[in-house]
């Protein structure tokens, strides 16, 4: 596929964190408006703990059962968490990752991973907020569905 062309593929960066849950969620959402794919992607050390792993595998297994609907992969790359998901999102409709911060002043603060998301994506960013976690835990599964967050 040529340079600049994108699939309509939804990537979304997952950690097993409840702010990676509730960007999965919200890319499930949206991909079920749209008729479209979503591709989880994890990244972490290739020396990453089984439980490490299994814990994703079941976050993702649980957000694909409330949506059956919706075609969801999961890969599991290594290396560094931001340019993985950059270079797998290179082709994407867009890139959807949760925010980071959990106290009143960090929580307006994006992380590491998602600064570098949201500078170097070729494709939109969609940040889940970590608001948008406390009501997923609060309320699973979603009673309602999800609504994004503020587009970069």
């Amino acid at each position: 596929m040529p340079q600049g062309q994108h699939t309509q593929t939804i990537v979304v960066g997952v950690d097993g964190s409840p702010t990676a849950a509730a960007a999965l969620s919200w890319a499930v959402e949206e991909a079920a408006r749209r008729g479209c794919p979503v591709r989880a992607v994890t990244a972490a050390p290739q020396d990453a703990p089984g439980y490490f792993v299994e814990g994703i595998a079941e976050q993702i297994d649980t957000v694909g059962r409330h949506r059956p609907g919706v075609a969801l992969s999961h890969v599991y790359r290594t290396g560094a968490p931001g340019k993985v998901l950059v270079a797998d999102a290179a082709d994407a409709a867009m890139l959807v990752v949760g925010s980071h911060g959990v106290g009143r002043i960090v929580s307006v603060l994006l992380g590491s991973v998602t600064a570098y998301c949201v500078r170097f994506a070729g494709c939109p960013v969609v940040v889940v907020p970590n608001t948008m976690a406390v009501r997923e835990t609060a309320t699973a599964p979603m009673a309602e569905p999800a609504l994004p967050g503020p587009l970069l």
